[in-house]
C-alpha cells in the first residue's frame, strides 16, 4: 500500500528558475503538511563550469565550489524558513546527481523528492534530462515535478486517471490523502483507448470505487468517463487543463527498464507537457494479487 509521506521532503535545486519554482511548491507542501524540507545541491565533475550567481565567480577548486554552492544554499533556506514557517538542512554533495539524490533518499527515507524539469512543443519529442529522468524511475519515493508553467500554488483540483494497468489503482490512496491534507476536490478519469470499448464497464466499476474511497475519506470527487482515446497522455494533460486541475497523479509505466534509462511515452508525455505539476509515483513490487478492493481497502 503506497501512502502519503511529507514528513521529509527533498527539493533539489541547479539554481535555475525551473528549480526556484520547485522550491516554493515543495515549501508550500512542506508548510501544509507540518514536513520538513531538505534543500539539495549536487556538484558534478563539471563543477569548473559552475556559473549561477550574479555577479558570477570564478572557482578555482572543488572546495571553493562547495562552499558558494553551501552559501547560496544557506540563502535560500533562510527566505524559506522565513516566508514559510518549515525547518530546511541543506545538503551539498559532489557526484553523479542521481545517485546522489536517489542514496540521500534512502538514508532519510524521504517522502517525496521535488524537482523543476523543462517541457517541450512537440507531442513526438521524447527528450528528457537524464537526471531527472533517473531520478523519476530509481527513487524510492514520489517525485513530484513541474514545469516553469508551474506557477500557481496550492493543489484545490487534483485530476485523478485511471486506466486498465495493473498498476493504476496504487496511486488512489496516496492521492485521497493528499486531497484530504489540502481539502481538494479529485477528479478521477477513466480513459478508454479506441480498442478498449469491451473495458468499459469494468472501468465504471473502478471508477465508482474510487468515488466511494474518496466519500470515506471525506473527500469531493467527480468521475468521468472519456472514451475512444487516441493518446492517453494528451487526453490527461487536456482533461486536466479543462478542468482547471492543479495536480495530476500518475505512476511511472510499469515497464521501466531497471536500469532506470526509460520511462513509458504516457509518462514522458504527461510530465514535459502538463501545464500544472505532476506527481509520479512508482508501482509496488508485488501488487500482483492486490484488486481494487484490496488497494482501496487501505483507505
Amino acid at each position: 500500500m503506497i501512502h502519503l509521506n511529507t514528513n521529509k521532503i527533498i527539493i533539489t535545486t541547479d539554481f535555475s528558475e525551473t528549480s526556484y519554482l520547485a522550491i516554493k511548491h515543495g515549501a508550500f507542501l512542506a508548510q501544509y503538511t507540518k514536513g520538513e524540507i531538505y534543500l539539495v545541491h549536487i556538484i558534478t565533475k563539471h563543477w569548473e563550469k559552475f556559473n549561477v550567481f550574479t555577479p558570477s565567480i570564478t572557482l578555482d577548486n572543488i572546495e571553493k565550489a562547495s562552499s558558494a554552492v553551501q552559501k547560496k544554499l544557506e540563502e535560500l533556506a533562510n527566505d524559506i524558513k522565513s516566508e514559510y514557517g518549515v525547518n530546511v538542512t541543506t545538503v551539498v554533495n559532489t557526484g553523479n546527481p542521481t545517485t546522489e539524490i536517489v542514496k540521500f533518499a534512502k538514508e532519510i527515507k524521504a517522502g517525496m523528492i521535488v524537482m523543476g524539469t523543462h517541457g517541450y512543443s512537440s507531442w513526438e519529442d521524447l527528450t528528457i534530462g537524464s537526471n531527472t529522468l533517473k531520478i523519476l524511475t530509481k527513487s524510492p519515493c514520489p517525485v513530484l515535478t513541474m514545469s516553469e508553467n508551474s506557477s500557481k500554488f496550492g493543489y484545490k483540483k487534483i485530476i485523478l486517471p485511471i486506466d486498465t494497468s495493473a498498476h493504476s489503482r496504487q496511486k488512489v490512496v496516496l492521492t485521497l490523502e493528499l486531497a484530504k491534507q489540502f481539502a481538494s476536490h479529485v477528479y478521477a478519469v477513466g480513459i478508454l483507448t479506441e480498442d478498449e470499448s469491451n473495458k468499459k464497464p469494468a472501468m465504471e466499476v473502478m471508477l465508482r470505487q474510487v468515488e466511494t474511497a474518496a466519500k470515506d475519506k471525506g473527500v469531493i470527487c467527480t468521475t468521468e468517463l472519456v472514451e475512444n482515446i487516441k493518446n492517453r497522455a494528451v487526453a490527461t494533460v487536456n482533461f486536466c487543463e479543462k478542468n482547471g486541475g492543479d495536480l495530476i497523479s500518475i505512476m511511472t509505466d510499469q515497464d521501466a527498464e531497471l536500469s532506470g534509462f526509460f520511462l513509458g511515452p504516457y509518462s514522458l508525455q504527461v510530465i514535459h507537457h502538463s501545464k500544472a505539476p505532476v506527481l509520479s509515483i512508482k508501482p509496488e513490487e508485488h501488487p500482483e494479487n492486490a484488486g481494487w478492493g484490496d488497494i482501496l481497502a487501505g483507505t
